[in-house]
């Protein structure tokens, strides 16, 4: 399957939240399996982003936000995108819908992961 970095950054949220519920063994093994996967490309991902804004960052705020160069926001939303749309194929099942029917899950959550949930048929 190919989903883009920004797909990654969204199912690596979305996996989180699905992974602190109580789910059947085999969805809850898929799931695991799932998020070790995306996990490793976030890591790497996350890592490439990190890069980013420390190249174009003024300086760090007291509440631990960053304040970017404003001369510079241009190329620094330029590289961004770039690493945002970049594909990645991945090697996962996706998640059948009614797997997680016995679960609440937010609709937030379901946009987040909605790249790898499989409808019924």
């Amino acid at each position: 399957m190919k989903l883009t970095v920004q797909d990654i950054f969204d199912l690596n949220k979305g996996l989180n939240d699905l992974g602190d519920k109580e789910l059947p063994i085999g969805v809850a093994f898929n799931v695991s399996r799932i998020g070790r996967i995306i996990g490793d490309e976030y890591k790497t991902a996350s890592g490439l982003r990190s890069k980013i804004v420390e190249r174009y960052k003024e300086k760090e705020l007291e509440d631990g936000s960053i304040r970017l160069k404003k001369d510079k926001l241009d190329e620094f939303n330029r590289e961004i995108d770039k690493l945002t749309e970049q594909e990645v194929k991945v090697d996962i099942q996706k998640i059948n819908l009614s797997d997680l029917e016995s679960i609440s899950v937010t609709p937030k959550t379901l946009g987040l992961i909605h790249k790898i949930i499989k409808e019924d048929e």
